[in-house]
């Protein structure tokens, strides 16, 4: 079987599973829902300032949003990758995969895809609730949202398979762990996505330490050379990770 076979089987097998149990979108998407309401209730409605005569509102949802978005993001995929190999561990399949003569590599790829595209589903749904508590009707925004949603889901589940791998033994403090680690290694992209925000949400974020907007084609060049730092790790990393 050649490598494109293998990948496109093993996502298939594992989009099939989750088809079947309805556990990794269903969950991530209620965490994320819930999070972001809160976040909403929180950030209240806009501030309102007075100089002498001057009236001056402030939308704080609107400057606040995008980091309750990505903060949602963000800790709600941490729920989808501690699941990732959740029917692997359960069934000991790990160890049927390391004697398989598949290429682990490949397998790797599979799991980021079919992570990805789970991560994407719960961005989507979540955009819609976003949309509706914070207001934002920005439809002329939505292509540069989900790009990048999508170059960042991308570098997110990459690097988040890896971790998930080494963390999947540790079992009740697996998902913690893996919270630990992978948001510092995930804090250069996230920096980078709240930069971008005026091309993504129409608005700057509160923080001037995060320095001037940045446009949305040099967001994307410099996010997806990550990426394929975090891919290539990962493919060069996994098989030696599943022997252990």
């Amino acid at each position: 079987m050649t490598g494109a076979a293998l990948f496109f089987s093993l996502l298939r097998w594992d989009l099939l599973r989750e088809l079947r149990r309805r556990e990794i979108v269903p969950n991530m998407a209620l965490f994320a829902v819930l999070m972001l309401t809160i976040a909403q209730l929180g950030a209240g409605g806009d501030l309102v300032l007075f100089d002498g005569d001057k009236r001056i509102e402030i939308d704080i949802p609107g400057k606040v949003g995008p980091v309750f978005f990505w903060m949602a993001i963000v800790f709600t995929g941490t729920v989808g990758l501690s699941q990732s190999f959740a029917a692997e561990r359960e069934g000991g399949r790990l160890t049927g995969i390391q004697l398989a003569p598949i290429d682990l590599g490949v397998f790797y790829l599979a799991k980021v895809a079919a992570t990805w595209i789970y991560i994407m589903m719960m961005g989507i749904a979540l955009l819609g609730v976003y949309m509706l508590f914070f207001n934002f009707m920005r439809w002329d925004l939505l292509p540069s949202l989900l790009g990048a949603l999508a170059v960042f889901a991308l570098g997110y589940t990459g690097a988040g398979i890896i971790l998930s791998s080494m963390t999947t033994s540790l079992r009740g403090g697996g998902e913690i762990v893996l919270r630990i680690l992978i948001l510092p290694l995930m804090m250069p992209v996230v920096l980078l996505t709240l930069q971008v925000s005026e091309a993504t949400f129409g608005k700057e974020v509160f923080g001037e330490n995060l320095g001037p907007s940045l446009e949305l084609w040099k967001y994307m060049i410099t996010v997806l050379s990550l990426d394929a730092i975090y891919l290539t790790t990962g493919y060069l990393v996994f098989p030696k990770i599943v022997e252990e």
